[in-house]
């Protein structure tokens, strides 16, 4: 018994704390000519997940697979990385994620903040990033409004709809606008538990 603890003591010691607030690496499917993404050699569908916490801390990685090119003004479109709807409404009135599409000329992905606010879709550039380097980026929930961080740059938005309560499920990648995923695309994220 005493060696099983010992062994039991010392595997443990092999683990930070961080450890265990993370969510393994995710991989995030978007298959050719579909909008939804599902989890990569995963039996088990994404299903209804909601925020724990008052922040949504995450660590994004893109592959060779995000280098897309539509030949139209869809390029533009901004795609949904992850984030979450507020206070008890629906994705489409009330929500914060960030947005992402692959900008051809620079090689590289560029960032959104992406929000519903009220009905009414607000979004901007809050920064790039290079395909295959991991980036640390959440969005926090202060009073009344949104804080995005991604890297060193922080964007605020006011947010549609505040509650003492809520429901917060959360919002998993997505491609599109118009147009279908031209191929099957790869995100990869790391959910920091706070």
């Amino acid at each position: 018994m005493k060696k099983l603890i010992a062994l039991v003591v010392l595997a443990a010691s092999f683990y930070s704390c961080s450890d265990l607030y993370d969510i393994k690496e995710t991989v995030y499917l978007i298959k050719e000519g579909k909008h939804e993404s599902s989890i990569e050699n995963s039996a088990n569908p994404k299903g209804l997940r909601t925020l724990k916490s008052e922040t949504l801390n995450l660590t994004v990685r893109f592959d060779e697979s995000v280098r897309y090119n539509l030949g139209n003004k869809n390029q533009q479109d901004i795609n949904k990385l992850f984030g979450f709807a507020d206070c008890n409404s629906l994705h489409h009135e009330n929500s914060a994620r960030f947005g992402w599409n692959y900008n051809p000329e620079t090689d590289q992905v560029d960032i959104f903040t992406y929000v519903y606010q009220k009905k009414k879709r607000l979004y901007q550039q809050i920064g790039s990033m290079e395909i295959g380097t991991p980036v640390d980026m959440s969005i926090s929930l202060e009073d009344n409004q949104y804080r995005f961080l991604f890297e060193d740059q922080s964007v605020v938005v006011e947010r549609g709809a505040t509650c003492d309560t809520g429901v917060y499920y959360l919002l998993y990648p997505y491609f599109g606008g118009d147009e279908v995923a031209p191929q099957d695309i790869r995100l990869y994220i790391t959910e920091h538990l706070n």
